[in-house]
């Protein structure tokens, strides 16, 4: 009877038939999940984009966000109140904060949106109390204004001739301001708003790369747009397709008499004076044509520090080791043009904080403070300086900070200026 029987072949044959029957059933397990994984990262994509969406009030494009850092499927938003909003907050403050979901339970920073309008119930341009170097105590004890925290703000523009126009971006955020245009009645937007401007960052760790940078422009300028119309701001500029000039923000400051861009004046300064007990650091930026705000950071490094400590008295206190650890010198400029100029106040120790008007010129605390008209817009033009230097540099603030405005204005075609009293340059 066993010629009724199919002939199975040899042992060996057996084998390979049982492989090649295994094989299958696990490809088609293996397709069968690969399936299974593709519909949950879809669904878990979805659910992400309705997040983004809710808590950023749709004023940005989910797949952008989401793409950023390398790309993730599965965010959520922060649950606190600050980090959602709705468009129905405007005019005023909102924001939103976008994390990344890892490991059940696991959450890490990844995305952050604010919005203003100008004018606004808080202040947001402070000078006069942020250190520079906090966070470089610790990583560079050896020479901790080697580099700054942050890299300056650059100018964001189409051309030479708008530079600055729409906004600025650093080593890991973009700032888009729409001004609004006045109308035949004199108005501009809802509730008498003269601009909308928006912040978009990153949050995560890693280095920004240079295409996540134009991402997060590209999601400032929409979300910028979008919560104009909805104030009923019509911006002044139409909103750029494209960038085609971006530079690469640095934080590392440079020799201060070879400081180009919105440092040139320093270096300028310097060269006619010479250094003595001033900085011979400099972090500069690439000067914006038409940018609301530009600054200029300068810092005495440790030979420099080290080079004049032997003139200074020893009747104060004061020790070379805390200059070099955890009170660096250093001084920055800054200027605040049209609308930004009033929301300008000066911090001291952190609680206590002081208006500087637009048209006023004085001093209080470290910080000096001019005003101009640049181009028909009012100006804020301002100097400030830790206490542990104001004394070293004291007889030389007066012509320094004179030196800074005066290139300015003349950069700027800025008229009526306002100059602090010789008495402000002067100790108590």
């Amino acid at each position: 009877m066993n010629w009724l029987t199919p002939d199975r072949g040899s042992r060996p044959r057996n084998a390979f038939n049982q492989l090649v029957a295994v094989t299958a059933v696990l490809g088609i397990g293996a397709g069968g999940w690969g399936l299974w994984l593709e519909a949950q990262e879809y669904r878990d994509r979805q659910a992400s984009r309705e997040r983004i969406t809710e808590a950023c009030a749709g004023l940005v494009d989910p797949d952008r966000v989401l793409g950023l850092g390398g790309g993730t499927a599965r965010a959520r938003a922060g649950s606190a109140t600050d980090d959602s909003f709705t468009l129905g907050s405007l005019p005023g403050e909102g924001g939103c904060t976008i994390y990344r979901v890892g490991r059940p339970g696991t959450t890490y920073d990844h995305f952050g949106l604010t919005v203003y309008t100008n004018p606004s119930d808080k202040y947001a341009n402070l000078v006069g109390n942020e250190d520079p170097f906090d966070d470089q105590y610790d990583e560079r004890v050896d020479d901790v204004t080697r580099v700054a925290d942050e890299s300056p703000d650059y100018p964001l523009g189409l051309s030479q001739e708008d530079d600055g126009g729409l906004g600025s971006y650093d080593e890991d955020s973009a700032s888009v301001k729409v001004t609004c245009k006045t109308d035949e009645t004199g108005k501009t937007g809802a509730a008498g708003i003269t601009s909308v401007k928006v912040t978009a960052g990153a949050t995560y760790d890693d280095d920004v790369t240079f295409q996540d940078r134009r991402t997060l422009i590209q999601l400032a300028v929409d979300a910028a747009y979008k919560a104009a119309k909805h104030v009923h701001c019509t911006p002044e500029a139409k909103a750029p397709a494209f960038f085609d000039r971006l530079y690469m923000p640095d934080a590392k400051l440079v020799k201060a008499t070879s400081a180009n861009g919105t440092c040139r004046w320093y270096a300028r300064f310097l060269a006619r004076e010479g250094t003595g007990r001033l900085p011979e650091r400099a972090l500069p930026a690439p000067i914006g044509a038409h940018s609301a705000k530009e600054s200029c950071l300068l810092a005495a490094s440790p030979a420099q520090v080290r080079r004049v400590w032997p003139e200074l008295p020893r009747d104060d206190g004061r020790q070379i080791s805390a200059v070099l650890g955890h009170s660096p010198w250093y001084l920055e400029t800054r200027s605040f043009i049209g609308d930004e100029a009033d929301e300008v106040v000066a911090e001291f120790f952190s609680v206590d904080q002081t208006p500087l008007r637009s048209g006023t010129a004085g001093s209080q605390a470290g910080v000096w403070w001019a005003a101009s008209t640049c181009a028909g817009r009012p100006a804020l033009h301002t100097l400030s300086v830790p206490y542990s230097y104001e004394d070293v540099i004291r007889p030389r603030l007066r012509s320094l900070f004179k030196a800074y405005v005066d290139d300015i204005a003349a950069r700027r075609q800025c008229t009526d200026i306002k100059f602090p009293a010789a008495s402000a340059f002067t100790a108590d």
